[in-house]
């Protein structure tokens, strides 16, 4: 797990007269502690959060009256907390005292309950000065998890402010929030929590960041990067202007905040020469959100967020080129409606959302689809029409705490949604050629009909935040899934402990286990009304050989058998699960260095993939079945270690050592917005992603006369990739063979410049892969090709330099 926060300090108002608020931090020796993160929060939600600087110190100068929650937090030391209520005017200095990790027990309440998750330790913190000044520059939350482990996102979820926004047809995360407008990031991959389910790789979840009192702008990138090509003009490379905005609607009651991006981005694809080298991302991507402070004690936010996107030559590369790309269009709306309330004592939480998503998806002409071992022509073979929608609720409710037997926090919910996808995929013909450019195979379609799908989903959950002693907690739950669909209710029980058995060394243990469950995309449900395949083979005079052999479109059934699982057994009935469990070690060695040690180990069954059933030698009809068949394992071993440069500057490095193994065939190969034209027999093996050794190193730090520099070092072992012969078949295993070792050292200067007391600008530049190192983006894998073997498509060393303002 890693896990992104992003912070803004911004006062958040209440109605009424506001009241200064002045925080002092020391140790158990009455010596100031600088660096703490100090936290207000009001129903659970941080509405404000500053550093304390040398002295100890810091404050909040307009606190409206209410009923907050104070926290001290550093690494190394147990977090602090107190309550202040400002309803009387002017407050006293309020003083907190941090003790060494794990020698107390710290006192919590039900509203900011934050269970400890086994897989929480040593996250990676960047704050938005550091987003900002990172050689990529994230514009949105899928640009900044590059950064962070990953998981494949079909089999992932993603959730903003507890909602879900994935595509209900797709699995996947279409155009994510605006970074701008994010308060954090969390990136699990084992989180053993039942509030947390519809996934079996991983869960991204993103809190947004709230408006404050002071009206405040940022604009990024305002300029466009023109693109120079020996020594001439040749247009816009890259326009991405970004505006952020926040500020009081009502004073002291109601808040808005609003990230808007344009984007028109060209994308290089240096194996293809200029200029049929360019593929171009246009879009807009705006997050509006309106908090309002209804009492202090209910709290209300609802978000907008629309992002419509074109993609022109979508995954050009030398053996697909322009004409042989799709082009499509895509759009994603989605409202969500939050509503926090004390009540009885305990916190209780409704989310309301509402999502929609389209897609268009087309070729650039009619002509068919032509696969030779040297590379494609001839134009893209599917045209996708559809759009998706999905309503959901997730009402949750947090108890207050019950003191027996150490101290229970017991939390509940359910989670109810209808999701439904209407649309229709037109297919054109596949040529398949050899190496003398003969045609040795024909696929072409026929049948196909518009389709229509719904679903609803229920989910209940209930778990218990223990703390059976100030060094031993555990987390204990139960969530139950239901996919009407599928037919199918799927049970989860989940546990996971932290332990410091050593509490003045500051070890942490934490060791987790659970069952999860990935909802299954509607997509997988349409497919049998896809078009159906005929195929003929040919010999060099262009005389029929063999066929035409027939394929249906078919669901097949679930063949795992679980006693967690309770299912119909009927076509479709698919549950794909995995069973996790991990173990982690993290020590702080100084006040500046802590390292964390941890083995993660996943195991998935019934994974829905599509396999080729032979056709029958009488008929000559065979089939291509979606079956929850399949399997994969993956496990991890990581290093991780944070270490603190200063007051601000920050060095995070890792070393992961994994496997990732699997059925290759996944559904989303060929149900996805841009599937691949040939459906190959089922194989097991290495999976796309799989990356045996990753080490990572990036921070940020300050230089004299007030330049930064934010460095990114990354060496991976290569990508796995398969060989194939002149007719397309794997040449031997598939994903036996590896790119070379990736190596690249990235970095960013950059310099604020006061202009007047209103506004500056920041001067950056960027180099990426400054030592030059061969990275190649292509190799030559067909064995009748005769350049077979040959990796190219390194690009070189590169610079940038970007201005922005800062109002």
């Amino acid at each position: 797990m890693a896990l992104l926060v992003f912070t803004q300090t911004a006062p958040y108002l209440g109605a009424g007269v506001s009241s200064p608020v002045q925080v002092a931090v020391s140790d158990s020796a009455n010596r100031p502690i600088p660096g703490v993160r100090i936290e207000v929060k009001l129903l659970g939600s941080q509405i404000a959060s500053a550093l304390t600087d040398e002295t100890g110190q810091a404050s909040f100068p307009d606190l409206a009256p209410a009923n907050y929650e104070i926290t001290a937090a550093k690494d190394g030391f147990d977090t602090a907390r107190t309550f202040l209520n400002t309803a009387a005017g002017a407050t006293q200095p309020i003083g907190l005292t941090l003790a060494p990790a794990a020698q107390h027990e710290s006192v919590k309440v039900m509203s900011n309950t934050a269970p400890v998750d086994p897989d929480s330790g040593a996250p990676a913190v960047l704050t938005p000065q550091q987003v900002k000044e990172l050689p990529s520059q994230p514009a949105t939350v899928s640009d900044a998890l590059p950064m962070v482990p990953g998981s494949p996102e079909h089999h992932s979820a993603l959730i903003v402010n507890s909602a879900d926004v994935t595509d209900p047809a797709t699995g996947q995360f279409g155009l994510t929030v605006p970074i701008d407008s994010v308060q954090s990031v969390t990136v699990y991959q084992t989180p053993f929590l039942a509030e947390f389910g519809r996934f079996t790789a991983g869960l991204v979840s993103v809190e947004t960041r709230r408006g404050g009192d002071e009206w405040k702008y940022d604009i990024n990138d305002p300029f466009p990067d023109f693109a120079i090509r020996s020594y001439h003009l040749r247009g816009v490379r890259d326009a991405t202007p970004r505006l952020n905005a926040e500020g009081p609607i009502v004073r002291n009651k109601l808040f808005f905040t609003e990230g808007l991006e344009y984007v028109v981005r060209k994308v290089q694809v240096h194996t293809l020469p200029f200029p049929d080298d360019q593929k171009k991302n246009e879009g807009v991507n705006s997050f509006f959100q309106v908090d309002w402070i209804k009492s202090d004690k209910q709290l209300v936010t609802a978000t907008i967020h629309i992002a419509p996107q074109k993609i022109d030559y979508a995954n050009l590369d030398y053996f697909n080129p322009q004409p042989t790309t799709p082009d499509a269009a895509t759009h994603n709306y989605t409202g969500t409606l939050g509503d926090k309330w004390n009540l009885f004592g305990g916190l209780l939480d409704n989310t309301f959302s509402a999502t929609r998503f389209s897609a268009g998806v087309w070729g650039q002409g009619p002509a068919d689809l032509v696969i030779t071992p040297t590379g494609d022509s001839g134009n893209y073979f599917e045209q996708q029409n559809r759009y998706s929608t999905r309503l959901g609720w997730s009402p949750t409710f947090a108890f207050k705490p019950i003191k027996k037997l150490g101290l229970h926090e017991f939390k509940v919910g359910t989670y109810i949604a209808e999701s439904s996808e209407h649309g229709q995929v037109f297919e054109h013909p596949i040529d398949i050629l050899d190496a003398a450019g003969f045609m040795t195979e024909q696929i072409t379609f026929f049948g196909g009909r518009e389709f229509q799908m719904s679903d609803t989903e229920y989910a209940i959950f209930g778990q218990d935040h223990w703390t059976i002693t100030p060094h031993l907690s555990a987390d204990l739950g139960v969530r139950t899934e239901s996919q009407e669909v599928s037919e199918s209710f799927r049970v989860a029980p989940r546990g996971g402990i932290v332990w410091t058995p050593f509490p003045k060394l500051g070890t942490t243990i934490r060791a987790g286990f659970g069952m999860f469950y990935d909802r299954v995309p509607l997509n997988v449900y349409s497919f049998n009304h896809y078009p159906k395949e005929s195929i003929d083979f040919y010999d060099d005079s262009g005389n029929i050989t063999a066929g035409p052999f027939l394929y249906a479109n078919t669901l097949g059934v679930d063949d795992v058998h679980s006693a967690f699982i309770f299912h119909h057994a009927v076509a479709g009935d698919f549950s794909p699960q995995s069973a996790t469990g991990s173990v982690q070690v993290e020590q702080p060695i100084t006040s500046a260095l802590r390292i964390r040690a941890g083995y993660i180990q996943n195991q998935s069954q019934g994974l829905v993939t599509m396999n080729p059933i032979a056709p029958d030698p009488v008929s000559n009809i065979g089939a291509y079945e979606l079956r929850g068949d399949g399997v994969s394992r993956y496990r991890q071993l990581e290093v991780t270690a944070r270490i603190k440069a200063g007051s601000s500057g920050q060095l995070n490095i890792s070393y992961v050592h994994s496997s990732d193994r699997g059925d290759l065939n996944d559904f989303n190969n060929y149900l996805g917005s841009f599937p691949i034209p040939i459906i190959q027999p089922g194989q097991y093996g290495n999976l796309p992603g799989d990356v045996p050794n990753r080490f990572l190193a990036w921070g940020s730090f300050h230089l004299p006369d007030g330049f930064r520099v934010s460095p990114v070092v990354e060496y991976r072992t290569g990508f796995p990739y398969s060989t194939f012969d002149a007719a397309q078949n794997y040449a031997g295993m598939p994903n036996a063979v590896r790119y070379p070792g990736f190596f690249s050292l990235d970095s960013r200067v950059s310099k604020d410049i006061k202009v007047n007391p209103k506004y500056s600008v920041r001067i950056s530049v960027s180099d990426f892969n400054l030592t030059n190192h061969f990275n190649p983006e292509a190799i030559h894998n067909n064995i009748a090709d005769p350049a077979y073997g040959l990796f190219f498509g390194q690009r070189g060393r590169r610079f940038t330099a970007d201005f922005d303002v800062l109002f």
